[in-house]
């Protein structure tokens, strides 16, 4: 049994509070885990790499053997004109003195629909101002990283670019994702598990060991949900056609699996949603002419209706396949 996964079902799902929150405990050292700062340095460590040699002094500090002095906070507020806003991940890097070197904040997204254009940047805003108030003896490096999934969707790619190299000045901004490639979360989890099993850590516990493979899973499948529905393997039965439609209240996938079930997918708030009005909708707006009434007379049922749609979207050239930028 996987508990990320069995949390994740129905309405009290796991969203981008809870897997920072998970994120956060694995960085501080701090916590019960068993880790010590073994993640925190691999996680730094896959940000100076991805920086490619742009962070000098934080690629000295990780070659210490030293512990590294850290404070990891979790939603921290900051002051952003008269309003409060929340960081998801706050990691702030001291020296023996306690002066602070780097403050590291992380911006985590799920899901490519959560990107709001200018969060990066006000909270980049937000940071800088606090430095400025009440920093008295040293003025961190800031690096401001951006965690999503796989993929350099246009949303999320407006939204990073949103802040730009002229305001960060000497400040670094660093692109990092959740699975699938070198230097993202899944590969640094596996590393520990890999150096443990190897000997070249601690040994770790069962029960973190356990945790840590849940983990990985549940971050690849959200992962895989979130870039590429159509490649996910959806209860019940696998996804035998699909197709897609943008209509006035949003852009829908709708897909047909081997039980002959249709469901009906919102791209735009990654849910899935009653499938028969949506359908009804996408005839209509598309002008498909598919009768909603049998020859018999009676209404078609929802997996009727729903063959019918993606047939007709596909035999009138009407589906929406999104583009490259969106996959």
């Amino acid at each position: 049994m996987n508990i990320f996964t069995a949390l994740s079902q129905g309405r009290g799902s796991l969203n981008e509070e809870n897997m920072s929150a998970m994120l956060g405990y694995l960085l501080s050292p701090e916590q019960s885990h068993g880790l010590n700062d073994v993640f925190l340095k691999k996680f730094l460590s896959s940000v100076a790499e991805i920086k490619d040699g742009q962070l000098h002094d934080l690629d000295n500090l990780l070659l210490s053997k030293d512990e590294i002095k850290v404070e990891v906070n979790f939603e921290q507020p900051y002051s952003y004109h008269g309003y409060s806003r929340y960081v998801d991940i706050d990691i702030r890097i001291f020296d023996n003195h306690y002066n602070e070197l780097y403050r590291l904040i992380i911006e985590n997204k799920i899901k490519p629909a959560s990107s709001s254009s200018n969060q990066f940047k006000e909270e980049y805003e937000a940071v800088i101002s606090d430095i400025e108030e009440n920093s008295e003896n040293s003025h961190p490096k800031v690096i401001m990283i951006f965690l999503t999934p796989t993929g350099r969707h246009s949303q999320l790619l407006n939204e990073y670019e949103n802040l730009s190299q002229d305001m960060l000045g000497k400040n670094e901004k660093v692109w990092v994702y959740w699975a699938d490639d070198e230097n993202t979360i899944t590969d640094l989890l596996r590393q520990i598990l890999k150096d443990e099993s190897e000997v070249k850590i601690d040994p770790i516990t069962d029960y973190t060991k356990h945790t840590l493979k849940a983990f990985i899973r549940h971050i690849q499948e959200t992962n895989i949900k979130y870039t590429s529905p159509g490649k996910v393997d959806h209860k019940p039965g696998g996804i035998v056609d699909f197709a897609y439609a943008k209509i006035s209240d949003g852009y829908y996938k709708i897909e047909k699996y081997e039980s002959t079930t249709i469901k009906v997918f919102n791209l735009d708030l990654q849910r899935y949603e009653v499938a028969k009005p949506i359908l009804r909708k996408v005839n209509d707006e598309k002008n498909l002419g598919v009768n909603l009434y049998l020859s018999t007379n009676n209404e078609r049922n929802t997996r009727s209706l729903g063959n019918m749609v993606i047939k007709k979207l596909k035999q009138q050239n009407k589906d929406d396949k999104p583009s490259n930028d969106d996959l």
